[in-house]
């Protein structure tokens, strides 16, 4: 197996480069979120999380329903038997609620990205005993569209990918074994777990891989008792740390219904789960929706990795294209450009393997035509032929049948793992294992029935750390075979173009997205009393969230904000309501689906 050699560079300039990548990876953040996000949630699951983090800072994972509780309703969370939770597990929360405590949720995400950035340096170089490979990694991801994006949100993401870092970290010092590995074992138990209540289908996926290694590692070392146990010891001590964290969520679930199983998502779509058939997404999820949903956020992905697309992502005004615009804003099929991000990732097997790399192509071809295999079979078996007499007249095409999909997504696990069988060389193992945690993440997002575009598509963003790494080798290849002067400037100037004429204005398109801006929060308070607390009315036949969801986001889940927003649909007394709050000014609004307005101001067409 080929390595790039140690950089040229000197040491001191390395780590000061990360440490500038890493503050611009944090400041990146803040900007983000104070520019274009106005520091305000835009999801509905932003709003959930906040709302969870805030009950968690006031010491609590379920509190009382208010009464009425409609009144005081938003997006996923969920009022039953007089309890009031969110539906998100509680990782996320929690961490979240330090930023609360903080006065300054944004600050969560900017400190992941902070430490994010290290922990992809560190592991590039000591993975291929290469200064050039961790910095070239930690610049690409620090730089990556999709990071820009997240690290702003008040998404879960960032933390999941930081605690992703913090497992493969962990796990490869561990293989290294010595007299820490203890506590290595320690570090990635806990990175995982920490994923595990953050993102618990994510956590599944980067950790299959490793615990096929872990399978084959131990499987190995049979014959050698003394072996055998100094592998073994820190593994269970990950295991332990990682399923003693994992606990969090059967318990908060117990604290919420009083059933540790219990799937909160269900609560409020009783189909939001993964697997295939009937009852498992809006219309029933079958391998056709998963695979059709892939391709879709994956041609974004392509695109969104590394900012490289053609054409351009703006015009000669420079403005971002409509089509693409539209896309961002309202579409989740094709995406419309060229992604070709995937391109640095190309080069990779050569650097690792040469010729060899064929053989990589090979594999890569065979987990290709195991997906496709279903496909192909209807084709035939529809196909008017001898081949079709085979196919019953009612039979249900193989893409649609459940147990066909888990086949598939099974198999592709399988796929996954069986390199491990045979790779020996320790860097071998684990540049397939960086490509295998974000295969795997595509894989097991096959399951679930519904995919992401609008902030990026963020059911793959941990995949991150090894596309970073993978793509870091043939750029780190060239800067130790060609003059390195020229491929690291060479390497700046595409980053910088990437961020001026990708990510800027890629992320600056979600500012106002879903109608929320600080305008409504200026207008109440414009309108509210020195001093004086105000309870807002929002009154309507039909007040969808987004009518007023920043208000929600000012509103306490224990309704001791200085600004509490209530909305006054049929069937929900209006003087109930204010009779909760004595001694506010009352502040009235009216509302029609998304829209919402101050009664002064009553538009000409409501709702339209």
């Amino acid at each position: 197996m080929t390595v790039p050699v140690r950089s040229r560079l000197p040491a001191p300039a390395v780590r000061a480069c990360v440490l500038l990548l890493a503050l611009f990876s944090f400041a990146m953040s803040a900007t983000v979120s104070r520019q274009v996000f106005e520091e305000l949630p835009h999801l509905e699951d932003e709003i959930a999380y906040l709302f969870q983090a805030r009950m968690i800072a006031g010491g609590h994972v379920v509190i009382p329903s208010p009464e009425p509780a409609t009144a005081f309703w938003q997006p996923f969370i969920i009022d039953r038997d007089g309890l009031r939770f969110g539906k998100y597990t509680p990782g996320y929360p929690l961490q979240l609620a330090a930023g609360v405590l903080l006065g300054q949720p944004w600050i969560i995400n900017a400190w992941c990205a902070l430490l994010t950035v290290p922990l992809i340096y560190r592991l590039g170089r000591e993975l291929f005993a290469s200064e050039d490979v961790g910095l070239i990694a930690a610049a690409l991801a620090a730089f990556s569209p999709m990071a820009l994006l997240l690290n702003g949100s008040l998404m879960g993401h960032s933390a999941a990918l930081l605690w992703t870092a913090v497992f493969l970290y962990g796990c490869w010092r561990l293989e290294r074994g010595g007299s820490r590995a203890w506590a290595w074992g320690l570090g990635a138990g806990l990175g995982l777990g920490m994923v595990f209540i953050t993102r618990p289908a994510t956590a599944l996926a980067i950790a299959a891989p490793v615990i096929a290694w872990s399978a084959v590692r131990l499987l190995r070392a049979r014959t050698q008792p003394a072996r055998l146990a100094r592998l073994l010891a820190p593994l269970l001590l990950l295991s332990a740390v990682a399923c003693a964290i994992a606990l969090l969520v059967p318990w908060a679930n117990w604290q919420a219904t009083g059933d540790p199983t219990a799937n909160l998502y269900r609560l409020v779509w009783d189909y939001d789960r993964p697997g295939f058939g009937e009852g498992y997404g809006r219309h029933g999820h079958t391998l056709e929706k998963g695979v059709r949903q892939m391709r879709f956020d994956l041609s974004l992905t392509a695109a969104d990795l590394f900012g490289l697309q053609i054409p351009a992502l703006t015009g000669a005004d420079g403005l971002v294209r409509f089509e693409l615009q539209d896309h961002f804003l309202n579409q989740a099929d094709y995406y419309p450009a060229i992604g070709l991000s995937w391109l640095l990732l190309l080069g990779a097997p050569v650097v690792l393997w040469r010729r060899r790399a064929l053989l990589l192509a090979l594999w890569m071809a065979l987990g290709l035509g195991w997906l496709a295999w279903p496909f192909l079979a209807d084709a035939a078996l529809m196909t008017p032929g001898p081949l079709q007499a085979l196919r019953p007249s009612d039979a249900e095409p193989l893409i649609r049948t459940p147990q066909v999909g888990w086949v598939v997504v099974v198999g592709l696990m399988a796929w996954l793992a069986a390199p491990l069988l045979i790779l020996r060389e320790r860097r071998a193992v684990w540049a397939w294992l960086l490509a295998a945690t974000a295969l795997a993440l595509i894989v097991v997002q096959i399951s679930y029935w519904i995919g992401s575009q609008r902030y990026s598509t963020r059911y793959y963003y941990e995949g991150l750390i090894g596309a970073a790494i993978w793509a870091a080798l043939p750029l780190a290849w060239a800067a130790t075979r060609l003059r390195w002067q020229v491929v690291y400037a060479l390497l700046a100037f595409g980053l910088v173009c990437s961020l001026l004429a990708y990510s800027i204005p890629r992320v600056s398109l979600l500012r106002g997205y879903n109608l929320i801006t600080h305008e409504l929060i200026d207008a109440i308070e414009a309108r509210r009393q020195p001093g004086r607390q105000a309870l807002v009315l929002v009154s309507g036949d039909e007040v969808a969230w987004r009518s007023f969801g920043e208000l929600m986001a000012l509103t306490s889940p224990y309704l001791d904000s200085d600004i509490v927003a209530a909305r006054i649909t049929p069937g929900i007394s209006r003087e109930a309501v204010i009779a909760r709050f004595p001694g506010r000014q009352i502040i009235e609004m009216n509302a029609a689906q998304n829209d919402a307005w101050f009664p002064e101001d009553r538009p000409a067409t409501p709702g339209g």
